[in-house]
C-alpha cells in the first residue's frame, strides 16, 4: 500500500536524528527465519491479507444489512465464494 509506505517513511524521517533513515527508524516487524518458514508458520502477509479481507467483507455486509447475496455482488465475488470466505474467516 503506497499510503502505508509514505506514512512509514514520514514517521522514520521524523524519528531519525540526522536526516539519514536507518533500519531501526523504520520500526518494521521482524522477518521470519527460514526455520520458521519451513515449519509451516503462517507468514505475516497472510495475516494481513486475512484482516483486509475480513474488513472488506464486514463492511459489505454492513452496507447491505447482512444480505449475503448483495454483499457478494458488492465485493465482486460469487455467493459461494463469499460463503467459503465467511466460513474460513469465522464470520457468522
Amino acid at each position: 500500500n503506497v499510503r502505508e509506505l509514505e506514512n512509514t517513511l514520514e514517521r522514520a524521517l521524523a524519528l531519525c536524528e540526522d536526516r539519514h533513515i536507518s533500519a531501526a527508524d523504520l520500526n518494521l516487524a521482524p522477518a521470519l527465519s527460514p526455520a520458521d518458514a519451513a515449519s509451516g508458520t503462517k507468514y505475516p502477509l497472510q495475516d494481513y491479507l486475512d484482516q483486509m479481507e475480513r474488513t472488506a467483507i464486514l463492511e459489505a455486509l454492513e452496507q447491505t444489512r447482512h444480505n449475503k447475496t448483495a454483499a457478494a455482488r458488492v465485493l465482486g465475488v460469487t455467493f459461494r465464494s463469499l460463503r467459503y470466505r465467511l466460513e474460513r474467516l469465522g464470520i457468522e
